[in-house]
């Protein structure tokens, strides 16, 4: 590795200048990104020369300069192998010389060291990728490389798995919440999974639909989404999206992360869950066994449910709450509307339905329906829908 140590026991001071010259960074603010991020042939991460990092061991801190490109594949990892669904971290370590890079499933520090001795510089998401034009318009191709072609694999089924390359974030370019299981989707960063349950979910008394007593979302692979099964409304989910310091998305922004989703089907689960006999919400991601939420290359279900952004399930599964609300006008006599739960206060409305709010993607059994254009206005924000979930974005930092 062409990583030579710049200075060594720095002064706080000095380190601060150091650090606040933002771990220097040559190319378009860019520490950290995919290799050839557009060929889908190799899985590697590429840390950009120029970059300037700084660590601190212990008392003394250290600053190192990255001369020339880094590469980073699989044989990096501190241990095992690249696993679909999961999120890798790339570390900076002090071997007491000039230093090395390192990828780890570990969030903290890599197999071997600490936190004295390590800093982590980013990551991405392994996980299932859209393939889409090496122009940087993220328009989906066929095998041969036609967009929205009909080649020898059309652009609906041509999806692969490895590095996602609009999840690689690093220590500038990322948003400003924790950046595990998302994508960069123009200026903000998208969920790929709809919400899980990180943490088991309480509400205020127990009741469906009023504040959020405890819990925390997730963007993870192989989950269960939650909705209203679980008590939720969209009051609830921006509650919830405040704890990871996410929120909803707008429909514009949900459309833009959909786009290149294919339509759903009636009767196939191949573009999202919208089988017009499926009877429930599944388990996030593509190729995922429906039961113990594993990655099954050969047999898991939803094996293209993804857009050229790389999000899964934008079409099907549940839809998803949007923040933007709407009213109704089935009346023009307005009065106070006891809807917004005990306590909560009341909605000065033209009947107890007056304001809806916008929902994204279709149901499970929604066939040609779904679409990463549909969308629902008709639902109010309060209604506990087991047929609604959501997906969370965050500003980039």
């Amino acid at each position: 590795m062409i990583v030579r140590m710049i200075k060594d026991n720095l002064t706080d001071a000095n380190a601060d200048l150091f650090s606040g010259m933002m771990d220097f960074i040559a190319r378009q603010g860019v520490i950290l990104e995919k290799k050839n991020p557009f060929s889908y042939v190799t899985n590697v991460v590429t840390v950009k020369s120029g970059s300037v990092l700084t660590i601190k061991n212990g008392g003394a801190w250290k600053s190192f300069r990255v001369e020339a490109d880094v590469d980073l594949s699989e044989t990096d990892l501190d241990a095992g192998t690249f696993e679909v669904g999961k999120d890798y971290y790339v570390y900076l370590v002090d071997d007491g010389a000039d230093g090395q890079f390192i990828i780890s499933l570990n969030a903290t520090f890599p197999a071997g060291h600490s936190a004295d001795d390590s800093r982590k510089i980013g990551g991405f998401h392994f996980g299932h990728v859209r393939k889409v034009s090496s122009d940087g318009l993220w328009v989906p191709v066929d095998s041969e490389g036609t967009k929205f072609g009909t080649g020898s694999i059309g652009w609906k089924d041509n999806v692969t798995t490895g590095i996602v390359p609009n999840s690689v974030w690093d220590l500038m370019n990322r948003p400003k919440c924790s950046p595990e299981g998302m994508v960069k989707v123009g200026h903000i960063w998208v969920d790929i999974y709809m919400a899980s349950a990180a943490e088991s979910i309480t509400l205020e008394s127990g009741t469906n639909g009023l504040h959020v007593a405890s819990g925390r979302l997730q963007s993870k692979y192989g989950q269960v989404p939650v909705s209203g099964a679980e008590g939720l409304n969209w009051f609830s989910f921006n509650e919830l999206a405040t704890r990871s310091n996410k929120r909803l998305l707008s429909y514009g922004e949900w459309v833009k992360a959909a786009y290149g989703n294919p339509q759903g089907l009636d009767a196939a689960d191949t573009y999202g869950w919208t089988k017009t006999t499926n009877s429930a919400r599944t388990r996030t991601g593509c190729r995922v066994n429906a039961t113990t939420g594993a990655h099954d290359a050969a047999a898991g279900i939803k094996p293209a449910a993804i857009s050229a952004f790389n999000i899964v399930d934008a079409v099907g599964n549940l839809y998803e709450w949007l923040d933007e609300l709407s009213n109704r006008h089935d009346s023009t006599s307005f009065a106070w509307q006891d809807v917004l739960g005990s306590g909560k206060g009341q909605a000065y409305l033209p009947n107890n339905i007056g304001m809806v709010a916008y929902i994204a993607g279709a149901f499970w059994n929604a066939g040609v329906h779904a679409g990463p254009r549909a969308v629902t206005v008709d639902i109010y924000p309060w209604n506990v829908n087991p047929g609604v979930g959501s997906r969370l974005a965050c500003d980039s930092l």
